[in-house]
């Protein structure tokens, strides 16, 4: 506990540095570039670099914070574990990994941290050793083996320039666009992106303390970290690729949270709304309101995780929604902290949320965008409302309907929450007034009602249909909660064609009467020519006089 203690303070002071250093870095537009040469191959740098500037330092400092309070988290949510001292290594390696995925420019170093990042995140998913836990870490390891491959052929293409930092890419007027096209692919499997959204929802098998620091704020905008780097490069073909993909991932993730049940999961398929989100925002133009709204968004989706931690202690271990109710009365700090997460996601002003978020919707609407497109983001916006109040009418305004309860008190659960609660009502203001990021625009009042619009309408729209009973087909609703089929499609479809080939395979040939055809006869012709060579040469004396003369020549050599 000590040593989880000090890692704790250590954790906070680094975050307390880099944020300073940071802010200092953006006020006086400064860099530090820190290069170790090992050696040149074929006119290839082979080198090791860092890089600080106020991107970096910020996104690290944050990262520090929230692996701060999950350690001191799970001092008290993972104190009855077996293999806690196993948990804390693993997670203290991931947050090693994520220190070199973002201070190494240089793509060939990166996927030091990249790769680091898909396998550690495995090892915490598998954490509980269950056939759940099993089947969702290959899922997880499968999409970002995927990413990987796709990180690595951008790294072969990156070798015709001789050198793989950004800052010696970023001379060039462009790139090669399947260069770009790879680094894109694989940002989007970290990030989970349709459609490689699948296995952000099956992750959430892992501790809650792995949910709040890997798969809502470190892992997961890895993806969108390095879109913002390479931003520059982005093609009007590219954008609209992009554009297209977030605002399907938008839509995916919105129904997917209507119609889940499992708390965590719904938590998992805001995250990836989210992310779309920044993706969004990044390529109509605004990357660093972006990467500002991914500061904002890591530090409140882990407190959202959090608090789902300790609600589902409480209950037992019990996910379901329907199973809960009436936590205010029952747990009201937590419940306060839960909440104000929530307000921060729907971007309740005057919470961290709303800051980048009501940014980004104007600078959307006063951007040159496609009517269609205008709709649809909207719309996944008020997917986001629904689904949040869906989640505040089960959890607090319906009666329990779980009948064990159990009555946690723990000091360092609550001094994490309570932190984490400080940085989501502050954090957002403190962001725009230190980094000075002076954004001022002018938003029509017809798009301030529209949200309000899609509510009437939507609410109207499904009162009618279910006073007619007229409700819609079981056959949509099923495709809308199973994530448009992309989980099956994403491991069983692709799995089980192998898995039926191999086994075909290994009925005909291991079990079948091939085996004992070819490979038991081409065993005896082997030992019968062995046999037959032994005897021959232990019977022969020229045989035994040549190999008694080379015998003595080896010794005379010698």
């Amino acid at each position: 506990m000590l040593f989880v203690l000090n890692i704790n303070f250590f954790f906070f002071f680094v975050f307390i540095l880099f944020f300073l250093v940071g802010l200092m870095f953006h006020l006086y537009q400064l860099s530090l570039l820190l290069t170790y040469n090992f050696f040149f191959m074929n006119s290839c740098n082979f080198s090791l670099i860092f890089l600080l500037d106020w991107l970096s330092l910020m996104f690290l400092s944050v990262v520090f914070l929230i692996s701060g309070c999950v350690f001191l988290y799970s001092l008290g949510y993972m104190s009855g574990d077996s293999y806690v001292i196993r948990f804390y290594f693993l997670v203290f390696l991931f947050v090693c990994s994520m220190f070199f995925l973002i201070m190494m420019p240089d793509l060939m170093c990166l996927i030091l941290g990249w790769d680091g990042l898909g396998l550690v995140s495995y090892c915490l998913v598998i954490y509980y050793q269950s056939n759940v836990s099993l089947s969702s870490g290959y899922l997880t390891l499968f999409i970002n083996r995927l990413g990987d491959l796709f990180l690595i052929l951008s790294i072969c293409w990156c070798m015709n320039y001789g050198c793989w930092h950004y800052f010696y890419l970023f001379t060039f007027d462009n790139l090669n666009i399947y260069m770009i096209f790879f680094l894109i692919l694989a940002c989007l499997t970290k990030s989970a992106q349709f459609p490689f959204s699948s296995w952000l929802p099956a992750a959430m098998a892992a501790p809650t303390p792995v949910s709040s620091l890997v798969h809502s704020s470190t892992l997961v905008t890895a993806g969108v970290y390095l879109i913002i780097r390479f931003s520059k490069f982005l093609s009007s073909d590219l954008i609209f690729f992009l554009i297209n993909l977030s605002l399907l991932t938008v839509l995916l993730s919105g129904f997917g949270a209507l119609y889940e049940n499992d708390l965590s999961k719904i938590i998992a398929f805001s995250t990836m709304g989210q992310l779309s989100f920044m993706i969004f925002s990044i390529v109509m133009g605004s990357h660093y309101l972006g990467f500002i709204h991914l500061l904002i968004h890591a530090i409140f989706k882990s407190l959202l995780f959090l608090c789902s931690g300790i609600f589902i202690s409480l209950l037992m271990g019990s996910q379901d929604i329907r199973n809960m109710g009436n936590l205010g009365l029952q747990s009201p700090l937590i419940s306060s902290c839960f909440l104000i997460s929530l307000f921060s996601l729907c971007g309740v002003p005057f919470y961290s949320g709303f800051f980048s978020k009501d940014l980004i919707i104007e600078l959307v609407v006063l951007s040159e965008i496609n009517f269609f497109y205008l709709l649809i983001f909207f719309f996944s916006i008020y997917l986001t409302l629904v689904y949040s109040f869906r989640l505040f009418y089960f959890l607090f305004i319906c009666k329990i309907n779980f009948m064990i309860f159990n009555l946690i008190d723990n000091k360092y659960m609550k001094v994490s929450c309570l932190f984490l609660l400080f940085m989501s009502i502050i954090f957002g203001s403190c962001q725009f007034w230190l980094l000075d990021l002076c954004y001022v625009n002018v938003f029509d009042e017809y798009y301030k009602f529209l949200i309000i619009f899609f509510f009437i309408y939507f609410f109207i729209y499904f009162n009618v249909f279910t006073m007619l009973n007229m409700n819609l087909s079981s056959f949509i609703v099923y495709f809308l909660s199973q994530m448009w089929f992309l989980p099956f499609f994403s491991s069983t479809f692709i799995v089980s064609k192998f898995f039926n080939k191999s086994n075909f395979l290994f009925s005909l040939i291991d079990l079948g009467w091939t085996e004992y055809l070819v490979f038991t006869t081409i065993y005896n012709l082997i030992k019968n020519l062995n046999m037959h060579l032994d005897s021959l040469h232990l019977n022969s004396l020229k045989m035994y006089m040549l190999s008694y003369l080379m015998f003595i020549f080896f010794i005379l050599m010698i």
